[in-house]
């Protein structure tokens, strides 16, 4: 007797079955990086403007003395600023952090941009550091812009504006990077 060749047959049962498997995988997915705000073209692509950042690892033994030199002149000499640096830095913590920047209220941040070029613009006569009233400056001229355009590069130099700031007027040290974005800390290797 010859054997008989079974061929395996999934039936409408398993295809159902990898069906429903396939659509909760692909709802499911879809669903997280909805929710924490991720963009999937940056995960795999590595798509996020770095410019000039350092990496704290990668910063030299000077630049860490460069950091503590401009705490203790320029920070010292501006508490008021600091202050302030120090709350707008955690304002765009919260509101940009994690993907947020993909998802801005755009309210919300044009209400912060406001407070800043009002806050800038009073304490502005006390600041005498030429390199920091240049970043105010680029600070101002960001708000302005943000006030005026929904666009979200504005709102991500803002951030990335008081981080580097809030390293250098503050005893800020819960980063991993230094976008050298500023004046105030040039080019920090």
């Amino acid at each position: 007797m010859g054997r008989r060749k079974h061929k395996s047959k999934m039936g409408w049962f398993g295809w159902t079955l990898i069906s429903v498997i396939v659509i909760t995988i692909a709802v499911s997915s879809m669903f997280f990086f909805n929710i924490f705000q991720l963009n999937l073209g940056s995960i795999f692509n590595g798509e996020e403007d770095m410019g000039d950042a350092v990496s704290e690892d990668d910063i030299t033994s000077e630049g860490k003395e460069e950091i503590a030199r401009v705490r203790e002149t320029v920070g010292k000499q501006n508490r008021e600023l600091g202050n302030f640096v120090s709350r707008t830095h955690e304002f765009y913590n919260k509101t940009t952090g994690y993907g947020g920047i993909s998802n801005l209220d755009w309210d919300e941040q044009r209400e912060q941009a406001q407070s800043i070029i009002d806050t800038i613009d009073e304490m502005d006569p006390d600041i005498s550091d030429e390199s920091l009233l240049t970043d105010l400056d680029a600070i101002v001229n960001l708000s302005q812009r943000t006030l005026e355009e929904e666009e979200a590069a504005n709102v991500r130099n803002l951030h990335r504006y008081f981080h580097d700031l809030d390293i250098a007027l503050n005893d800020y040290t819960s980063y991993d990077r230094i976008w050298n974005i500023t004046e105030t800390l040039e080019k920090i290797e």
